[in-house]
């Protein structure tokens, strides 16, 4: 593509990028007006666009022959793609509340009412102010949209990790969606609604809304700043900042500055988030004369708006090609991959990456193709914590292959929660702890030390100050601990506190309990065991409820479902059975355990004692519902969560106690969560299992049985994909969600493969679990062509004299018989054939890494027989396409081994494949093997333009032999049959049952 660059004259190149940039930005700004057609303001904001890229990307500029025409293509490319942004815009509608910051939403140009987005950054600004007093999230919420903290600020700010702050920056975004959403429907327990905001109907600019708000935030300080070195002693230790404490900081501009300034961070007072983006859309189009402009002002701003994008977290990721946007995907895992298929390169000038904010991450220029290009084009950025992203442009045997992969490390981090002291502010404001409350132990040492510092100066009367010190310090701490025993002890407080968290967490979500229930006599023996597995809504309109005997059994089970379908029903057909039937268990096993069921069990309050990790509440003597009752004692640990019951009843003469001890606790959204759950019969699987059970005491079914219908909705899809035959080649991501949904996301070339897929995938069971989002090309307003029935021009020349392989492979025809045209075609095709052997080699390495990795060996042992089968297919059949592959790839290469020698044999690495964990294993080794096979066959087949000697020939063949995983292949093969005669037999063992 040398040509489409512009012959300029070259300049000494200046000692690094951003000497460069500061030495040609009169004439790169000069450029941008001709691009533009003399729109000033628009060149201003190419010029920053392209500094921006070239601080992010780091191009190794030292090798660049033409470096002027380096810059010129690329600022072109740039200002191509800002022409192109309103459709990538359009194509992702991002809300106010879910952009990075309050410089990103107000930069952006979404459509829609600028005034209403005005007032929603307003209202935002409002809830999160009033939130801040009882939720550390809406302090986070407000350092990082509002002030422009990265979340490693956040994590130094607050003292914690900082997968905590990206975990509770996700609820603050779901919480703030909420509130603008139904803004009327949100209360947090023991605090009103959200006041409302004060809106305005006259447009204001950027810069004096930002300062409004601002001015919102910093009017809403409730308490008194500490002194300095007391409000640093908190920084000193690794103790987290209180949630009082941090809604103080987050709107005091002084403290913020003194915690900074400690830090050695930027202030408050630096952190302006519309210079990050430099002019201001407001800004008239005239310009002063660009040679005069300030080169330091620009790199100010450049620098700033790096360290937002280094920052940035992309929630999706896009391919765009020429601007257009050819393939997007969700990130949803610690590692995500996109690709996207150019078959037509004629017309391809560069490939760009965008995340759903329009924040441009990548961007490569479209090479030539081999051998006139490298058949490889590669950009690697690093990003804040570790993160990284790659764009690599590849020229194969099928045409152009771009892809992208991102890495972030914290998606694969488990959820970090603060400690309970986080949660209590929510439902009990005036049973906090005091110390929490606003660091007062702390604040109560700062004093004891300045009243110290006062008495140091009383030499004569040393030991009696010191004494009266220490005997108020006593007096006061007792004080404190005593107020603070009764505030937390406060027995029927810390009931409803519990009743209150378990409604605010069953919002929208399906609980589902485990309760191993156990009864023993009065001396400790035990008499009988069961299990109780609940699911239940939680608001109410779904529930279901079985009990089994120790073996598994279903001995009694009760429901409701949507169509208010009510019933019950108890089995006693064994003697076990009976005896559960007519013991005390029969008459509690339906006896809840949670706050609110132990609060209806009496009126009057219970008693409370404190123990290690959480609380006893007691209730003692008969009640009119329960006249057996002797008492009932309910455990709850740190964060009010109930985790065991213990009932104390009569039975005859005797006394029996029911111990209710939870097992396993877990809740879903309600809408992921089938309504054929809550069927009396929806339990089939485990009575097709009865024994088999788990460490919790129950069938593996209770365990997992929605994690199961998951695996297997996930592998119903990819089969589904696999009989289209867009399993491989077509970028198509499935992917399990933690709240129990399958998403399925991705481009297909085509409107009717694109319906085929919907129509095919919303036959499944459980297709109401699934998040479709497969989009055609016509679908992102970009054909490429050949899409619709024309030839697709190939990415190589290989006719062309020079590549490595030409000479040995026209020797080998020419022994054949073969001359003039009949020759060149034959070497041509015998180039080609071997590249998309490589290729669709790869396509299946890529299938069958994705199926080791699509389930667990657990999983696959608890799916049904046809959702194994349909896994078992898959493998065999992409295991025998790969075999197919390689060892059509290694006869071409015997072929043209050199005359005399022995051919070099196949790799013979064997790796033993006994289950479904060794299986993911190899297939993952398989795929990097393959990997370097496609890059060897490119680079001997396509890449160079040099000719070799016969011994670097056979030394070449030897090579790719070599890395020719044909053994590993065969294990695959064999162990997709084993699997297949394995469920066969299974088949017909359930057959003649």
């Amino acid at each position: 593509m040398n040509n489409r660059n512009p012959k300029l004259h070259s300049f000494e190149e200046p000692a690094d990028a951003s000497e460069l940039l500061a030495s040609r930005y009169g004439q790169l700004l000069r450029w941008a007006i001709i691009l533009t057609r003399g729109n000033t303001g628009k060149a201003e904001e190419v010029v920053q666009e392209f500094c921006v890229y070239i601080a992010v990307a780091k191009p190794d500029l030292g090798g660049v022959a033409n470096l002027d025409g380096y810059l010129y293509t690329c600022l072109r490319n740039i200002y191509l793609s800002t022409l192109a942004r309103a459709s990538r815009e359009a194509l992702h509608l991002v809300s106010v509340e879910d952009y990075d910051s309050f410089a990103f939403a107000i930069s952006a140009n979404p459509a829609g009412d600028s005034l209403q987005r005005q007032n929603d950054l307003r209202r935002i600004c409002s809830y999160a102010v009033w939130r801040k007093e009882s939720s550390k999230s809406a302090s986070y919420f407000i350092l990082h949209f509002f002030h422009g903290y990265g979340r490693r600020e956040i994590a130094e700010l607050a003292q914690l990790p900082i997968a905590a702050i990206y975990n509770k920056l996700k609820t603050a975004r779901s919480e703030v969606r909420l509130y603008l959403e139904e803004p009327g429907k949100l209360r947090i327990v023991n605090r009103e609604t959200p006041p409302l905001p004060t809106l305005s109907w006259n447009l204001l600019s950027s810069q004096n809304l930002f300062r409004e708000l601002r001015q919102t935030i910093l009017d809403a300080r409730k308490t008194d700043c500490l002194p300095e070195r007391e409000l640093l002693a908190h920084y000193r230790s690794a103790m987290p900042i209180s949630c009082a404490l941090l809604a103080h900081i987050v709107s005091c501009e002084r403290c913020l500055s003194l915690i900074d300034r400690d830090s050695r961070r930027p202030t408050l007072k630096d952190r302006e988030p519309l210079d990050v983006f430099g002019f201001s859309p407001e800004r008239d189009g005239d310009a002063e004369d660009p040679a005069g402009m300030n080169f330091d002002a620009v790199r100010s701003s450049v620098r700033k708006k790096w360290a937002r994008i280094h920052e940035h977290r992309p929630r999706t990721l896009m391919i765009a090609l020429n601007g257009q946007v050819i393939a997007y995907h969700d990130v949803r895992s610690e590692h995500n991959r996109l690709s996207a298929r150019i078959e037509r390169t004629e017309k391809a000038q560069f490939v760009e990456v965008f995340s759903e904010q329009n924040v441009r991450l990548a961007l490569l220029e479209v090479s030539e193709p081999p051998p006139d290009g490298p058949p490889l084009s590669l950009q690697r950025i690093a990003l804040s914590d570790a993160r990284w992203l790659e764009l690599s442009l590849t020229y194969d045997g099928l045409g152009l292959q771009s892809e992208v992969t991102y890495s972030d490390p914290a998606l694969s981090a488990a959820v970090i929660e603060e400690d309970a002291e986080a949660v209590l502010p929510f439902f009990a404001t005036e049973t906090q702890d005091p110390a929490g409350a606003f660091g007062l132990l702390p604040r109560l040492r700062a004093t004891l030390a300045r009243a110290a510092e006062r008495l140091r100066a009383m030499v004569p009367a040393s030991a009696t100050a010191w004494a009266l010190v220490l005997a108020m310090a006593v007096a006061v701490g007792s004080y404190l601990t005593y107020r603070h025993a009764q505030s937390r002890m406060d027995a029927a407080q810390i009931l409803n506190d519990s009743i209150r968290l378990q409604n605010v967490n069953l919002q929208g979500q399906t609980e589902h309990q485990v309760l191993r229930i156990e009864e023993s006599s009065s001396d400790g023996t035990m008499l009988a065991q069961g299990v109780v597995d609940l699911w239940r809504d939680g608001d109410g309109s779904r529930y279901i409820r079985r009990l089994y005997d120790a073996r598994s059994h279903e001995i009694a089970v009760e429901w409701r479902n949507k169509t208010e379908k009510t019933g019950s029903r108890r089995e006693g057909t064994d003697k076990e059975a009976a005896e559960m039937l007519g013991s005390p268990i029969s008459q509690y096993w339906d006896q809840d355990l949670s706050a609110q069921a132990f609060a209806a069990i009496d009126d009057r309050a219970p008693e409370l004692r404190a123990i290690d990790g959480g609380y006893e509440l007691t209730r003692r003597g008969a009640t009119r519902t329960h006249p057996q009752l002797i008492s009932a004692t309910l455990v709850l640990d740190r964060n009010l969560h109930p985790i065991r019951q213990i009932m104390r009843v009569r039975a005859g003469g005797e006394v029996r106690e029911l111990r209710f001890i939870q097992a396993d606790y877990e809740r879903q959204p309600s809408g992921s969560v089938p309504d054929a759950t809550f069927g009396p019969e929806s339990d089939a699987i485990s009575s097709a299992r009865q024994g088999r059970a788990t460490s919790a005491g129950r069938p593996r079914s209770l365990v997992g049985d929605v994690k199961a219908q998951q695996a297997e909705l996930e592998i119903g899809v990819l089969y589904q994909l696999h009989l289209l035959g867009a399993d491989t080649g077509v970028p198509i991501e499935v992917l399990r969600s933690s709240n129990g949904r399958v998403h399925v996301s991705g481009t297909v070339p085509t409107d009717v493969l694109r319906d085929e897929i919907g129509k095919q995938v919303s036959g499944l069971a459980g297709h109401e679990l699934l998040d479709l989002r497969i989009v055609s090309s016509r679908d992102l307003r970009f054909v490429p062509g050949g899409l619709h029935g024309s030839v697709p021009i190939e990415a190589y020349e290989v006719t062309q004299p020079g590549f490595a392989a030409d000479e040995r492979i026209r020797r080998y025809f020419s022994a054949e018989g073969l001359s003039g045209d009949r020759l060149d075609a034959a070497v041509a095709q015998f180039s080609r054939d071997a590249l998309q052997h490589a290729q669709r080699a790869l396509q299946h390495a890529y299938a069958l890494d994705r199926l080791g990795g699509s389930v667990s060996a657990e999983e696959l042992g608890t799916m049904r027989l046809p959702a194994q089968q349909e896994w078992t297919g898959m493998v065999d059949s992409h295991a025998t396409g790969l075999d197919a592959e390689l060892r059509s790839l290694h006869a071409q290469l015997a072929a043209i081994w050199s005359t005399g020698d022995e051919p070099a044999t196949m790799n013979r690495e064997a790796m033993s494949i006994d289950d479904p964990v060794q299986f993911a294993r190899v297939a993952a080794v398989l795929l990097r093997q393959v990997r370097d096979l496609n890059r060897h066959t490119g680079e001997f087949f396509a890449s160079s333009g040099k000719t070799m000697g016969n011994t670097n020939l056979n030394a070449s063949i030897q090579t790719i032999m070599d890395t020719i995983p044909l053994e590993q292949a065969e294990d695959v093969v064999a162990f997709a049959t084993r699997l297949s005669r394995l469920e066969r037999s299974q088949q017909i063992s359930a057959q003649t049952r």
